[in-house]
This record gives C-alpha cells, sequence and structure tokens, in this order.
C-alpha cells in the first residue's frame, strides 16, 4: 500500500495569499518543502481523498492518470477539501477521451452538493455520488472504509476515514480534534494500523484540541492509541494539514518531531508501507 500527499496545507496554504506573518515569510523565501497548497493524498493510484480547489494544480505538478482513479472519499464540505464546481471538468465539452466514471463518497453537506451535480445530463457518464453516515462500513473499489465522525465544524458533515485493502490499513484524519470515546471504540476494534496521518493544523502551538490539533495533541492521541493497541512500533506516523498559524516552517517541524519518529508531510511525500 502507498498514499502519495498532494497537498499538506490547511485552508489559507502556506504561503496565505494575502499574509506577511513571519512564517509565511521564511517558508516563502525558503521555498521546496515549505511551500505548500490544500490537502489532498492518493492512496495507491487509484484512491482519491477529497477534492480541493488545488486539485488541476496537484495533476498538474505529479501527473497522476485520472483514468485509473476509481474512487474519492470527501472528508466534509468546507472549501479546501471540496470544491464540487471543478468536479464538472469531467464532463461532456470539457474534457474528450475520458471514459471513468468517478464514484465519490461523501456525508450529508458534501453528497447533497455531489448529488445536484451528477444530476445533469452532461455528468451522469463521468460520476456518480454514494451517501455515507457517522459509523457506516463500506466497500469504495477494492478498499474496505470506516467512516468515523469527526471533530469539526459539524455543519460541514464532517468524516475521517479508516481505510485498508490487501491486508494493510491506514488512517486519514484531518480536520479534526481529539476523537469522541465512541469512534476511538471503533478504531481500536477494527484493528492495528499500519500508517496513521494525524491532523497538526496548530503545529507548534499547545492545548488544540477541538476541531482540529497540534504536535503534542498529536503525542497525547498517538500515546492513548497505543495503548490501544491502534497504532505500534511498526505504525508508519505522519502529520499532516498544517496552517501558519501553527507558527513553523517545515524544518522547524520536522525538528521538533524528529524525536518522537514522527515523519512531517510535504507536497509529493510519497510513503509505501
Amino acid at each position: 500500500m502507498k498514499i502519495k500527499y498532494l497537498g499538506t496545507a490547511a485552508y489559507e496554504g502556506i504561503p496565505g495569499l494575502f499574509c506577511r506573518c513571519e512564517t509565511c515569510e521564511k517558508s516563502r523565501r525558503a521555498g521546496g518543502r515549505n511551500l505548500r497548497s490544500r490537502s489532498q493524498a492518493l492512496v495507491n493510484d487509484d484512491l482519491l481523498l477529497d477534492f480541493p480547489p488545488d486539485t488541476l494544480w496537484h495533476f498538474q505538478r505529479f501527473g497522476f492518470d485520472w483514468s485509473k482513479i476509481d474512487c474519492c472519499l470527501i472528508t466534509h464540505s468546507h472549501s479546501d477539501h471540496f470544491y464540487p464546481e471543478d468536479m464538472e471538468m469531467a464532463a461532456d465539452g470539457y474534457c474528450h477521451g475520458y471514459e471513468r466514471t468517478l464514484h465519490y463518497y461523501a456525508a450529508e453537506d458534501a453528497y447533497r452538493r455531489i448529488d445536484a451535480l451528477v444530476r445533469r445530463s452532461s455528468m451522469k457518464r463521468a460520476a456518480d455520488a454514494t451517501k455515507v453516515s457517522p459509523f457506516d462500513e463500506f466497500t469504495a473499489g477494492r478498499y474496505g472504509v470506516l467512516a468515523l465522525p469527526a471533530s469539526h465544524a459539524p455543519d460541514s458533515s464532517p468524516l475521517v476515514y479508516r481505510i485498508s485493502a490487501d491486508g494493510k490499513s491506514l488512517f486519514y484524519g484531518h480536520d479534526t480534534g481529539v476523537l469522541s470515546e465512541k469512534s476511538f471504540e471503533r478504531l481500536a476494534a477494527a484493528g492495528r494500523l499500519d500508517l496513521i496521518s494525524l491532523d497538526c493544523t496548530g503545529g507548534l502551538v499547545s492545548g488544540m484540541r477541538k476541531g482540529h490539533m497540534c504536535l503534542d495533541t498529536c503525542l497525547e492521541v498517538l500515546e492513548s492509541m497505543e495503548k490501544a493497541g491502534i497504532v505500534d512500533g511498526r505504525t508508519v506516523k505522519v502529520i499532516n494539514h498544517f496552517s501558519h498559524n501553527g507558527g513553523a516552517t517545515y524544518e522547524e517541524l520536522v525538528a521538533a518531531a524528529r524525536p518522537y519518529g514522527i515523519i512531517v508531510s510535504y507536497d509529493g511525500l510519497e510513503i509505501e508501507f
């Protein structure tokens, strides 16, 4: 199994479009892994995680093959993760030679908007939509998926996903604070993870537990997960989804996370596990 991080920032990106804060200025000057687009990931070349406004840029930069992508899981309806206007680029007249039907999975708010879009005659060949509810277990293409409610803005119908295939499993836990007790228990019951990717929007600030997390909260969550048998010494641990408000560049995050064996994501990072 492998995951490729196409984008790794929160809503504003890094550096932010209009921002002149210290983190944005340092990141702009340093370039490279400090430059972050809005979060999106690709699993095994055929499962897309989220559809942000930077999807076109990710396709142009990394050149993934749309003919291989079968499904797309939407975490929630905030615009940095869900930009349905660009889904219509698959419609007749906007593209030629695209023969795939892309299967979208989303909870209430995003599902309603995707469903309205795919009902258009020009889109019926190109896409369909499946509504997902918290705690649903379902199959998306060749993947087994467990959807858990995220601790995030309720009106965005937020979900996080446990994804498994071929004897491997990962947890993509972004745009969430600390999971509820029920969600934690369901995740534990599903078994050990081979890779876990946790929200670290708050970077090196302290005490962020609701809506998003920061590094010290991620460490707390990982400790609890290790006690519950969700992760162990062989689990690949990644932090992702960074905001400039977290007050840290890529290099500063790496220095802080290295003692704990945690990988700091960057745009283009690919991990096989």
